[in-house]
């Protein structure tokens, strides 16, 4: 047995059906649907809120809550409210992602900037339930690491609502659908691997000064 590919296999098999349903259903019912509606708008929000529904059918069927498909929720009811305080702009729709994850990030930088960084804040939001998980929060060098981490995160998160801001706003809806979600999640990997690279060689730093500091 090939134990290098086992698990991501298993990683696949747990989230791979909210990434179809997510990214690749959506456009599916878009492409169907739009030439027996005469509103862009009606057909964009439809196939925005397949993921919706695929969420909360498995979480009364399962009772368990999917982290893909909660966010994909959170995303549609954010755009459906703003979608229809603004009169229908269909924009809204196909950003129905930047409109959570651009005020996220501009949320974390903004917490860098005041110097209480939100990786921090949760970590000890977290420690309530969990005693213990703050305890690294209290050794030197962990604000700057807890910084780092939470402008990496803010970054990335703007950067991708800008960028599908960006296509949103110079692509017709169709291509949009079929580009938008491989280069957002393409700029989701390059933050995600940004935190990794963090990890893997800026801790190394930040062990060198808790033991300088005992």
């Amino acid at each position: 047995m090939n134990t290098s590919t086992g698990p991501r296999a298993g990683l696949w098999r747990k989230v791979g059906p909210s990434v179809v349903i997510s990214a690749v259903v959506p456009l599916v019912v878009y492409t169907w649907l739009r030439p027996h509606t005469g509103s862009d708008a009606t057909a964009l929000l439809v196939a925005a809120a397949v993921p919706t529904a695929f969420t909360l059918g498995k979480l009364a069927v399962r009772r368990r809550l999917d982290p893909i498909g909660l966010v994909a929720v959170c995303c549609f009811a954010v755009a459906a409210l703003v979608f229809f305080a603004t009169g229908g702009n269909t924009v809204v729709l196909k950003l129905h992602e930047a409109v959570v994850t651009g005020p996220l990030g501009l949320v974390c930088l903004a917490s860098v900037a005041i110097g209480k960084p939100l990786h921090q804040v949760v970590l000890r939001l977290v420690a309530r339930r969990s005693p213990g998980m703050d305890r690294p929060l209290d050794t030197p060098g962990s604000r700057r690491a807890s910084n780092t981490i939470t402008g990496i995160v803010g970054a990335t998160l703007v950067l991708h609502a800008l960028v599908l801001l960006a296509l949103a706003v110079s692509l017709p809806t169709q291509t949009y659908l079929e580009v938008s979600r491989p280069i957002g999640l393409a700029v989701i990997a390059v933050g995600v691997g940004s935190l990794f690279w963090y990890r893997n060689h800026g801790q190394g730093a930040l062990a060198t000064t808790r033991r300088a500091g005992r």
